[in-house]
């Protein structure tokens, strides 16, 4: 039997132990990446991985990357605040409020042209999709390490004499699996990436998520505003899967009307994380 098509949503990049897990139950990944991502994609070389980018109109003109790094300064020095942060100030600076940079005369500039509110969002969409995965990275790397620790001895043993309580590392991994993304926030990165991409999306594929967060959120937001329930499913015995009905009429909330049809999944933590 052939394997089926994953398409990572809205994740923009993934290791490459990540990606050997998910060919166990896929036959090939494809990996959607908003433009001017220069990040190598790992086995995208061998065929079982494709990079799909958004269509040609939807590529930002103007100094992109620098808007991108002013972005990324001001999210690096503000990352105390975490990512709902930055959408705030992303709005104040798409509504001509004072900002610290000169991305909202990027904007303006745009005005008065054809299909300037297209290319507007483009420019929103894109640079969402960009900071959005270095967030993610960020929080990774944080989890990695508290993985890493899980599975030491304390760094206390053998230089205090009393007996460490249970669970004195495992308190620290209580952050493990927690969402970098308010709902508002999940909102806006999945709007920007099904605009960014939809053209991509056949019905065919399964959206495959690598957070459960993600996962939830999704079918949360079809149970308020979809219609009829969603099929649970599994593939093999790791992915666990959801498919939701066709839609008959457009739903108000905008990403319900993306899942339309559409067969969502996520890898249990125990074959991804080795658990």
């Amino acid at each position: 039997m052939t394997k089926p098509v994953a398409i990572l949503c809205p994740e923009s990049n993934a290791s490459e132990r990540t990606f050997k897990v998910i060919l166990l139950f896929f036959g090939s990944v494809n990996i959607c990446q908003p433009w001017f991502m220069d990040e190598p994609v790992p086995l995208s070389q061998s065929g079982a991985v494709r990079i799909l980018h958004p269509p040609d109109d939807l590529k930002p003109s103007g100094d992109f990357k620098r808007l991108l790094a002013e972005y990324r300064a001001w999210i690096r020095a503000s990352h105390e605040k975490g990512f709902d942060a930055f959408l705030a100030f992303k709005e104040q600076a798409s509504h001509g409020e004072e900002a610290s940079w000169e991305i909202k005369a990027e904007l303006r500039r745009k005005e008065g042209r054809p299909g300037h509110d297209l290319r507007r969002n483009a420019l929103k969409w894109n640079l969402l999709l960009h900071l959005a995965h270095e967030v993610q990275e960020e929080g990774k790397e944080a989890e990695d390490l508290l993985r890493t620790l899980k599975g030491k001895d304390s760094p206390l043993k053998g230089v205090i004499e009393e007996q460490e309580p249970p669970g004195f590392l495992s308190d620290l991994l209580e952050r493990e699996g927690d969402p970098i993304l308010s709902a508002a926030g999940m909102r806006q990165v999945l709007e920007a990436w099904f605009s960014l991409f939809e053209g991509h999306l056949s019905g065919e594929e399964i959206l495959l998520t690598l957070s459960p967060a993600v996962f939830q959120y999704l079918c949360d937001t079809w149970e308020e505003w979809g219609e009829g329930l969603a099929e649970e499913a599994t593939l093999g015995e790791g992915v666990d899967l959801r498919h939701f009905p066709l839609l008959e009429k457009s739903p108000v909330h905008g990403i319900a009307r993306h899942l339309s049809s559409k067969t969502i999944g996520i890898i249990r933590d125990e074959i991804l994380y080795g658990k």
